[in-house]
This record gives C-alpha cells, sequence and structure tokens, in this order.
C-alpha cells in the first residue's frame, strides 16, 4: 500500500499561532516513492493545478494564478523531480503512469474525493492522461493553452519560429553558449528564459512580469525530466480517448497561441458538453496575457458547474 504524508512548513513554524492563518501555506507530501512541493492560497473549493514544461515548477503561474484564490483554495505543486520536489530522474521514476499516481497522491493528501483540476500546457496533457485514467475522480476540468496529441508539438515550434526576430535569435544562441550558461548559472538560465518565450507573447515585455526564477533542481533536472517524461508518454493521440471524460469542462486558449487554438477546438469536440473559450489578443501563457478574461472565464465556469 502506497503511504503519504502531509505536512506545512508554515504550520510548523508556528504550531501555537492559530489565529491569522497564513495567506500563503506550503510543505509536502511523501506519497509515491517521492516527496512532492505544494503551496497553497485562499480557502473554500480546491483548485489543483498542475504546471507546463515538462521539467519546469509551479513558479511560472506566480503571481497570476492567485487571481483565483479569492474564491477558492488553488494549490499549486511541482512535479517530481524539479522545483522542490524530489524524486529520483529515472526511466523507472519520471513515466506517466508514476506522474498521474503522483497527483492521486495529491489528492488524498488534501483530503479531496473529486477534484477540479487545472492544467496548462504540458500540465493540460497530464490532466488529460488522469481524466482518461480517473474521470470518476474528476469534479470539474480545466484546459488551458494545451493539446491531445503529439502533432501540436510541430506546429508549435514553427510558429515560435516566425515569431522569433533575428535579434531574439542571436540573443538565444549567445546566451546558451556563455560558460555561465554552460555552468547553470541561475541569472543566465533566467536571461535565456526570458527571451526565449518572447515568442509566446503578443506583447512581448509581458515575459518581464513572469517569476522565471528556478530552483536548483530545476536547472539540474529539467532536460532530463522534459526527455524522459515525453519518451515515457511517446506518440500520443488522445482524443478518441477523451470521450470518457463526463465532469465539467472547460477549454481555454489565446488566440494568437503559438500552439494554434484549432487544438482547443479539436479538444472541445472531444469531450461531451464541454466549453471554449477563445482569449483575444493572448498568446501561451493566457493567465498573463489576458488576467482578467482568464479569472473570469474559471471563475464563472466553476460558480456554474460547483454551485448549480
Amino acid at each position: 500500500m502506497k503511504t503519504f504524508r502531509l505536512f506545512s512548513l508554515v504550520a510548523l513554524a508556528a504550531t501555537a499561532c492559530w489565529t491569522n492563518p497564513p495567506i500563503v501555506d506550503d510543505g509536502f507530501i511523501d506519497t509515491n516513492g517521492t516527496t512532492l512541493y505544494y503551496k497553497t492560497k485562499g480557502t473554500g473549493e480546491p483548485i489543483v493545478v498542475l504546471h507546463g514544461g515538462p521539467g519546469f515548477d509551479h513558479q511560472q503561474f506566480l503571481p497570476f494564478i492567485w487571481k483565483l484564490s479569492t474564491d477558492y483554495k488553488v494549490i499549486l505543486c511541482d512535479q517530481r523531480g524539479t522545483g522542490l520536489s524530489s524524486g529520483p530522474v529515472d526511466s523507472a521514476s519520471i513515466t506517466i503512469d508514476n506522474f498521474i499516481e503522483d497527483l492521486e497522491g495529491i489528492r488524498r493528501a488534501f483530503d479531496i474525493e473529486k477534484m477540479n483540476l487545472l492544467g496548462h500546457s504540458w500540465g493540460g496533457i497530464l490532466a488529460m492522461h488522469y481524466g482518461i485514467r480517473h474521470p470518476d475522480r474528476l469534479k470539474s476540468l480545466i484546459l488551458c493553452s494545451t493539446a491531445a496529441s503529439i502533432q501540436s508539438f510541430d506546429d508549435m515550434d514553427e510558429a515560435k519560429m516566425r515569431n522569433w526576430l533575428p535579434e531574439d535569435i542571436e540573443l538565444i544562441q549567445s546566451i546558451a553558449a556563455s560558460e555561465e550558461f554552460q555552468n547553470n548559472d541561475p541569472e543566465a538560465i533566467e536571461r535565456f528564459w526570458r527571451v526565449y518565450f518572447r515568442a509566446y507573447f503578443v506583447d512581448p515585455t509581458l515575459v518581464e512580469t513572469m517569476n522565471l526564477t528556478f530552483t536548483d533542481n530545476t536547472i539540474q533536472n529539467s532536460n532530463a525530466v522534459a526527455g524522459l517524461i515525453l519518451n515515457s508518454v511517446g506518440v500520443f493521440d488522445l482524443h478518441e480517448d477523451l470521450g470518457v471524460i463526463d465532469a465539467p469542462t472547460l477549454v481555454i486558449h489565446g488566440d494568437s497561441d503559438p500552439m494554434p487554438y484549432e487544438y482547443a477546438e479539436r479538444i472541445h469536440e472531444s469531450i461531451p458538453g464541454s466549453e471554449l473559450v477563445i482569449a483575444e489578443n493572448s498568446g501561451h501563457w493566457v493567465f498573463v496575457d489576458a488576467t482578467e478574461q482568464f479569472r473570469s472565464s474559471v471563475d464563472d465556469f466553476l460558480r456554474r458547474v460547483i454551485y448549480q
């Protein structure tokens, strides 16, 4: 039997103070042979949020995702091997089956019978895999800036190349070739991604508002985790399997995302009764490009499907 442990860093530091609970809480969950880091904010109906990458961590959501914490308990977690989460980084550990079981550990640790699950980009792919495997454990599903087939990766790469300016490409190559980058200097890594992600936005200056500081764990393991999990997922097309998901589903996508919004439309067509929102003038990080539309779309959806 798999076991898990949930303990709060904040609670451990302030066990004598039970009034005025912290606005942001964080801690660790021991489950499925690994230790997962979590961070929460807000009260009320919980929403479990899955970050993209693969190989990044929860910080890319900050501070924008906290817009939802006014009315909901937002639960962020680092996937195994990155952020502040541990776990071996090898082909036995970094598998889609383990990522799904890790998510089950999060659900149990927070005593959630059925989850409201939100996945962005790679996190959306993981959320779809979870929903196909455990449709009875979803209360609602929110798929943001994602796709259900590997074909989308090539289309996204082509669009990204078209969006980069020549000077962006030169700067990306220069940073990548630098000694600092090769030695995993955190500042060089951050500079690299701030230029790289310009192609993902309608307004490239918005990349400066993102939290792109990475933990040593993410810097060391990002490429390996990405390669291993994508190898585990393989050549995938989930559209025919998505029909088993009967939880209310919202698909939200930017109209200028380098991952073409036709992929969002295909997901919408594949999940019976799902809803589709195409955010105007928005790229891949729709919660950054169109923060208020993202918040209001998610809030309106959840209020209707949870409190109906």
